[in-house]
């Protein structure tokens, strides 16, 4: 029984001096990580910013790719009704295109536009007899 608890002991003082050396190292592993997450941090801006106006950038190409199949369909749908809906497909079309251009992003949400409702007309009474004497 002596031996075992001589090893115990020794097991237990090895668990000492291994937390004594990893207390500076797991520091220093922190520090290291620190420094590499700036670093890291420091290289994802630029990039960032280059995917954003790379993005812009297709978006609009796809704007302008668009509105091309756009005008090719309405063109087709055109000639096979023999123009009978020109001003039809043609302002069609025009919203389809007015979506597809690239708008700035603004500071404000558009406003939408409500348009006003008549008033009421006053309901007819239905009809009786005359009480006006």
């Amino acid at each position: 029984m002596a031996e075992q608890s001589k090893i115990t002991e020794r097991a237990s003082e090895l668990a000492g001096q291994a937390a004594a050396a990893a207390g500076p190292l797991a520091a220093q592993a922190k520090e290291k990580a620190t420094e590499l997450a700036g670093t890291a941090a420091a290289a994802a801006g630029p990039l960032a910013a280059q995917a954003k106006e790379k993005a812009a950038e297709l978006a609009e190409r796809a704007g302008e790719i668009s509105a091309k199949g756009i005008n090719a369909l309405a063109e087709s749908i055109d000639k096979a009704t023999g123009g009978k809906y020109s001003d039809k497909i043609s302002s069609v079309t025009s919203k389809i295109e007015e979506k597809l251009e690239p708008h700035p992003p603004t500071a404000e949400p558009p406003t939408p536009t409500v348009k006003p409702t008549p008033p009421a007309a006053e309901p007819t009474p239905p009809p009786g007899p005359d009480v006006t004497a």
